[in-house]
């Protein structure tokens, strides 16, 4: 798989550095805001990794220009900002593409299901990326619809600096399908990202776990979700992706 990468932060770095680890899939090219201080330099220069071949750091709105990189997927680390206009490219180019950034509304959501319907092309919609909070998302999601008797509760474990809540205890309280379910919000340095359900109807408990030890985990579902959008049209969200894994027997 030859793939594009949009945005060379500390995740969209370690997606690069998780891909050439693994040595299976090739990075061609990487995308970045027209005002990015690493616009035109390679990154090998940038990232002091080493790479087979130069790998160009471009200028979004100078992508238009490239002809001759032929890309499977893009994946998008960047920004709101940014990937509305990488929005705008995959349309043109025909490229099918995975976005990780999680500050989009409702509406900016349906508006990339519609771009992916009406152009054809497919579109992954990944603000959580872990293979094992996705796993949690369809637990909760079941359980909720089949045994309506059951109350949630959320507790989530970040490092000082993130927001509260944050969108993937967001994403869970929504499976829940439970308007009253209490999201905890606990910031102290040390940790990456923990998220804890807790379902209990009175006369059992149910208290499930996920926690990420580093961002190898987000770079290891952003490459799940690029290698099935790769073949595939239409618009999905990453827990859509991960379900179908998880079931497809």
């Amino acid at each position: 798989m030859n793939i594009g990468l949009c945005g060379l932060g500390k995740s969209g770095s370690e997606f690069l550095k998780y891909v050439l680890d693994k040595g299976e899939d090739s990075i061609s090219l990487v995308l970045c805001r027209d005002n990015s201080p690493t616009a035109g330099k390679t990154v090998r220069d940038v990232l002091k990794v080493y790479t087979e071949k130069d790998i160009p750091i471009v200028r979004i709105s100078d992508c238009y220009n490239i002809d001759n990189i032929d890309l499977d997927v893009i994946v998008d680390f960047s920004n709101r900002d940014t990937t509305l206009k990488l929005l705008d490219f995959c349309i043109s180019k025909k490229n099918n593409l995975v976005i990780c950034p999680n500050d989009f509304s409702n509406e900016e959501i349906e508006a990339f299901k519609d771009c992916a319907i009406k152009n054809n092309i497919g579109i992954v919609y990944a603000p959580t990326l872990t293979v094992g909070v996705n796993m949690i998302i369809d637990f909760v999601s079941r359980l909720s619809s089949v045994f309506e008797d059951f109350s949630f509760d959320i507790v989530e474990r970040h490092s000082k600096n993130k927001s509260e809540p944050t969108k993937t205890a967001e994403i869970i309280k929504t499976a829940t399908n439970k308007d009253n379910t209490r999201i905890e919000s606990v910031r102290l340095d040390g940790y990456v990202g923990i998220h804890e359900v807790t379902a209990t109807n009175g006369i059992e408990r149910i208290t499930i776990e996920h926690e990420s030890f580093s961002r190898k985990a987000f770079a290891n579902g952003a490459l799940i979700a690029a290698n099935y959008i790769q073949h595939n049209n239409g618009f999905y969200m990453m827990h859509d992706i991960i379900a179908k894994q998880i079931h497809k027997d």
